[in-house]
Order: C-alpha cells, then sequence, then structure tokens
C-alpha cells in the first residue's frame, strides 16, 4: 500500500508523522473539470498511416479519469472490437446508475471514486455524465456513421484510437463539481492497478507545493511504469496559468479546427452573405422584414418594442458578448429571428444557444445590411435564411484557442509547455441523454452528440494519439511518445503563417502551441527521440533542491537516489527553453549549454545534421533573422527569449525540436 486517506485531528497527524514508516502528508484539496471532423483534421486517414499500422489502436488500453458517464452511448459499443487484453486486472463496479452488464469488449472497465467529493464543493446530485462521455469518445469512442448535433457536423464519429479499450474512473458526477484531490490519487493507483497503458486527464488542482499534489504524484508513479499521461493545460488565458506542467506529464492546449457553423441569409436585392450560427432547425423564410436595432436610438435587446419587432428579422450592431442575452429578448418580443453584428461572430454564439435563429455577423457583412436598410425605405425585407449548413477548409487554421492556458508553467519556466496543441473547440463527441443540452421554451432538449469546447477537449485527442503510436510500438516509453509527437507537430496555419491567437489574430509563441499542433500523419517515423527514464526524472527534482525523502514521497516507493543533480537544461526534453536578460540590461547575453541525447528509432542507420531554422515568418517580408525576439511576460519582470526551430535532417522525414 502507497497511502491513505484519512481525517485527523492534529494530534494524531503529530503523532503519525513520528512513525518511522512515514514518508510524507498531504492535505486534501479539491480540483476543477477542465469527433466528426477532427481526426482527419489531426493527420489520420482510412487509406494510410498510423490508424492502418495500428489497427486503430487493437490492445491498448486508455484510461480516463474524469466524470461518471453515459454507457448507453453508440460510441460505445463495441461491434468490430477484439477481445479484452489478457493483462486486463480491471472490472465493472455497480453503481446507482451503472451496472456491470454495461461493460463490453470496448467499454472495459468502470470504477467510481467519489467519497471525498461528497464533502467537497459542487453539488453531487447533478448526475450529468456528459464531461467524461464525451471525453471517452474522443479519445476511444467506436464508430458510429449519421453522427450529428441537430444537423451540424453530421459525419461518423470516433474516437482517436476507436479499437482501443476504455476505461472510466470517475471522480465526479458531473462538470458542476470539484473533484477531491484523495479521489484523484486513489483513481490513479487503481487505473494502474488494472493494467491502462494511458491516462487521459482533464482536471486540474491546486498544487500545495512544487510536484507534490494528486495529479503530479501519480503521474510520476505511472510514467515509471511506462503509462503515458496527457493532461489538459486549463482555460484560463493568462499567462503563468497553466496547470498539469510536470515534465513528466504532457500538457495539452487547445486549438481550433477548420470547421465552423455557418448559415446563409439572402436579401431581397439578391445580396447573400454568410454568418455564423447554431440554429437547430431547417426553416423556411420568405419575404421577412427586416428592423435595424440602432443603439444610437435607444434600442438595445433589452428594450425591444413588441410592436416594432414582432414577425421580424432584427439587426443589431456592434454586439456585446460579455453583455449580450438577446435571444430570450427576441423570443419574448416575437421576433422572427436576429443578425447579430460583432467584431468576432465565430466566437459570439454557444452551442447551446440553438433554440433561437440567430446569426453572427461580421463587421462587413453587417455594412451589407444596414445599407441595404438605408437604401429601402419602401421596407427591406430577407428573401431566404438557410442553416445547418457545416463548412470546412475555413482559413486560417488552427488558431491558438482564446481560453487555452498560455505558459511558462509557473513552477519551472525553464521547461516549455504547454507541450503541444491538439484541437479543443467545438468539438463533436458523445453526449448524455440524462443531461438537458439545451431548453427550446419550457422544453429541455436532449441529444446523443454534443459540441463542447476547452483544453479538456484537446487532452483526449492526445491520449488518443500515444494510443495509437503503443499499438505501433509498445517498447516506447511515454517520454518517446511525447517526443515523436513533438518533434513532428507543425507551427504554421493552412495560409503558411504561424499560429494566431483566436480572437485577436496575433501571432502567438511556444508558450501558447508548445512545439505545435499534433500531425498524425508524421509522428510515426519521427527518426529520433528524445528519452527520458525515470531515473532522469529522479535528478531532475535533485537539482531543483528536492531532498531525497520528499523524492521518494513524490514516488510513493523507497529505494530512488540521486545520481546527480541534473540542470534544468539538461533534462533531456523535446524542447529547449531558457530565460536570458532582462529587457533594458545594456549588458551581454549569458550563453547556456543544452545538452541532449536521441535515440534513433528509426529503420536502419542515418546520418543527422543539425541546423537552427528561422522562425516561421508571419510577414513574407521579414528580414529572416536566425533568432527572432519575442518578450515572454514573468511576474515582476520581462525577459527575452528566442523563437527558433532546431531541425535535424535524416536521409528521410525531418525532425524538428522548438527553441524559446
Amino acid at each position: 500500500m502507497h497511502g491513505f486517506s484519512c481525517r485527523l485531528t492534529e494530534a494524531q497527524l503529530s503523532e503519525i508523522e513520528t512513525w518511522p514508516a512515514h514518508v510524507a502528508t498531504y492535505p486534501e484539496t479539491f480540483g476543477k473539470l477542465l469527433t466528426t471532423h477532427t481526426p482527419e483534421f489531426i493527420g489520420l486517414s482510412h487509406d494510410s498511416g498510423l490508424w492502418l499500422n495500428s489497427s486503430y489502436g487493437e490492445g491498448v488500453i486508455v484510461g480516463v479519469i474524469d466524470t461518471t458517464i453515459w454507457p448507453s452511448s453508440e460510441s460505445f459499443h463495441d461491434q468490430g472490437m477484439p477481445a479484452v487484453p489478457e493483462k486486463w486486472k480491471g472490472k465493472c463496479e455497480e453503481a446507482d446508475h451503472f451496472k456491470p452488464s454495461y461493460c463490453n469488449r470496448k467499454l472495459i472497465g468502470s470504477r467510481f471514486f467519489l467519497k471525498g467529493t461528497k464533502v467537497g464543493p459542487g453539488s453531487a446530485s447533478d448526475k450529468s455524465f456528459s464531461h467524461g462521455t464525451h471525453i471517452c469518445s474522443t479519445a476511444a469512442g467506436n464508430f458510429v456513421p449519421g453522427a450529428s448535433y441537430s444537423g451540424h457536423a453530421k459525419g461518423t464519429a470516433r474516437g482517436v484510437a476507436s479499437r482501443a479499450h476504455i476505461a472510466i474512473y470517475a471522480v465526479a458526477n458531473s462538470e458542476s463539481e470539484n473533484p477531491s484531490s484523495v479521489d484523484v490519487l486513489a483513481a490513479f493507483d487503481q487505473a494502474m492497478a488494472d493494467g491502462v497503458d494511458v491516462i487521459s486527464l482533464s482536471i486540474g488542482v491546486d498544487v500545495p507545493s512544487p510536484y507534490q499534489d494528486a495529479i503530479s504524484m501519480p503521474s510520476l508513479t505511472a510514467v515509471d511504469r511506462g503509462i503515458f499521461v496527457a493532461a489538459a493545460a486549463a482555460n484560463n488565458p493568462d499567462r503563468w496559468a497553466l496547470q498539469n506542467g510536470a515534465p513528466w506529464i504532457t500538457t495539452v492546449g487547445a486549438g481550433t479546427v477548420d470547421r465552423s457553423f455557418t448559415a446563409q441569409i439572402v436579401l431581397s436585392n439578391g445580396a447573400m452573405i454568410e454568418g455564423y450560427s447554431f440554429f437547430q432547425l431547417d426553416i423556411f423564410a420568405a419575404d421577412v422584414p427586416l428592423y435595424h436595432c440602432q443603439r444610437k436610438l435607444g434600442c438595445g435587446s433589452s428594450s425591444l418594442n413588441r410592436s416594432e419587432v414582432a414577425g421580424k428579422i432584427v439587426l443589431f450592431d456592434d454586439v456585446d458578448p460579455e453583455g449580450m442575452h438577446t435571444a430570450p429578448d427576441l423570443l419574448d418580443s416575437g421576433a422572427f429571428g436576429g443578425l447579430l453584428v460583432t467584431n468576432h461572430p465565430e466566437t459570439l454564439f454557444h452551442p447551446d444557444e440553438g433554440y433561437f435563429p440567430m446569426i453572427a455577423l461580421s463587421q462587413g457583412s453587417g455594412d451589407t445590411v444596414r445599407n441595404y436598410i438605408a437604401c429601402s425605405p419602401g421596407g427591406a425585407k430577407v428573401q431566404s435564411l438557410r442553416f445547418r449548413l457545416t463548412k470546412l477548409g475555413g482559413t486560417p487554421a488552427p488558431k491558438v484557442a482564446l481560453y487555452s492556458s498560455r505558459g511558462p508553467d509557473a513552477i519551472n519556466p525553464s521547461i516549455l509547455k504547454p507541450d503541444l496543441l491538439a484541437p479543443g473547440h467545438q468539438i463533436l463527441a458523445a453526449f448524455s441523454r440524462e443531461r438537458p443540452y439545451t431548453s427550446l421554451g419550457e422544453y429541455s432538449v436532449v441529444t446523443d452528440y454534443g459540441l463542447m469546447t476547452g483544453t479538456s477537449m484537446a487532452a483526449p485527442h492526445v491520449a488518443g494519439a500515444a494510443a495509437l503510436l503503443k499499438s505501433v510500438y509498445p517498447e516506447w516509453t511515454p517520454a518517446a511518445i511525447r517526443s515523436a509527437l513533438m518533434t513532428t507537430a507543425y507551427v504554421v496555419d493552412n495560409t503558411g503563417k504561424i499560429f494566431t491567437e483566436q480572437q485577436t489574430d496575433e501571432p502567438m509563441t511556444p508558450t501558447e502551441f508548445g512545439a505545435g499542433h499534433i500531425d498524425l500523419k508524421r509522428a510515426m517515423d519521427p527518426g529520433l527521440v528524445y528519452d527520458l527514464r525515470t531515473q532522469d526524472y529522479v535528478d531532475f527534482l535533485c537539482g531543483q533542491n528536492f531532498t531525497e525523502k520528499q523524492i521518494n514521497a513524490i514516488l510513493r516507493q523507497r529505494g530512488w537516489h540521486c545520481r546527480a543533480e541534473l540542470k534544468v537544461e539538461d533534462l533531456n526534453y523535446p524542447s529547449l527553453t531558457t530565460t536570458t536578460i532582462k529587457v533594458g540590461d545594456k549588458g551581454p547575453g549569458r550563453t547556456v549549454k543544452f545538452r541532449r541525447v536521441l535515440t534513433n528509432v528509426g529503420e536502419g542507420k542515418s546520418v543527422y545534421r543539425a541546423t537552427l531554422g528561422k522562425r516561421p515568418a508571419d510577414d513574407e517580408n521579414q528580414s529572416g533573422a536566425e533568432k527572432a525576439v519575442v518578450s515572454l511576460p514573468q511576474r515582476d519582470q520581462e525577459v527575452l527569449g528566442h523563437f527558433g526551430r532546431r531541425r535535424r535532417f535524416p536521409g528521410k522525414g525531418l525532425l524538428l525540436s522548438a527553441v524559446d
């Protein structure tokens, strides 16, 4: 037994800490819970590559630590699934909403760790199950033809590793609950004992002290046992807000995809414009009058005159997303629909706002409608409306999602975090019919598949990718798998520009997107990998001034010793990161030496040469300097870093390492 949880008085705790067998004691904390097109977007194909070589992840077990799930989802059917691996030691436990008979060759394990949650913040009565259901189906859901969210994103739903097995370790009933650190720790231990190969985690916990929390500690134990751990970076876009940044965890930020959910408007003068909408129905509209709600005349969504807007489509200028409550007001006023002009129409609506025909328009499209209204004294009308139009191939994509937590990691800014970017915005995956997705007047709307957004959705994409690589290369360590994903990632969007921020369009840096966006077309053949073993992490902790007693407590086992005090620059990480000089310092910058050991995992012998590449230009007229300077704001100072890409060219393939 590695440990136990209990409630103690101060006197009892003091007594236990005197016992010879006592290693460490940690107070309980609480954490937060942080598809049809995305497999193709990350480079998977039925015709060749990682899906075929891994048989879609056959034989790999993905453990998901999250909320309880809705086991009746079609994504968890076991048609075409192989037998349960002989190594599996887990089981399906019975709960008030879950019977062991729900398990099959796809969903092979279900365990519940809800004791701590019941005494912590959150509501244990809200058993919606959707967060965990969505995560599991994204990582390893089975094939489900004809899936959609009320006609949006229609296609075949499937997880990244659709033939991998799933085991759910529930630490909360719903996303409204804050899971207890005690339960998260117990879930990790059970997942390791059961025999999972990959763990997907979309939870963040408070860190009482560096690397000594309910995610960092068991994650290192898991990695020691060969289990890959992917975790969400969190949903706070502030600097230093990133979570799950321990160097043995693969930390995942969220990116957008090239898919949008649009509607088409044809004005009575023949002009056709496009906007964004999640309206769930196909409606017939012919010659519907337009009404311009002008803010300068005192018109706002909360001050609509029913006699003026009933039966009309209302145009709003310069809608503020923060103060928007337009749909209920339009519904109450009897309006037919709404056109909302905003600077960022693609981010105005949430998918659950599809109960009323509203369309978000860009300022340019808004000008088209405004000019038409101004030139139509006899009355402007909308000739027709079309909804539920899913559009692919949008540019630029991917972008760094506006909510994705930024680095640097507050605990150790000299390790680049996040590690990777993966799809996290408006991801379609399985949903629970136990929870209404949205409301339509007095009625609740349920759905089998729903769109969700967050780094919570990005992490299972990487977990699924790791499962595919684990199936092809079962001997690879978690560090080797991460290295393959990082060194084959890309940092330019589909217009050839460096990634930008979703809302501001400002160029991003590795502190936002890490090594780049995962590319599973190339991850199977990285050529070289930066490998790490448990002793390397121990030596890293020694270099961070942890004592051997503390290190053994983190690993929760005795016998680990400091072989050396490894400098952070010498940790064999797939990126090279350091701080240099303060802004305004007139003196020369310091020289930092990095030491890396590369392992050839390619076929035969290859010769590699190292060069320092240029920063991907966001302007074709850039001078193309060897190193471009970017600002990395710290708490009380600003430092300069160099953003480049170190390339190693073998006989085939390309290995890239982020330099920050």
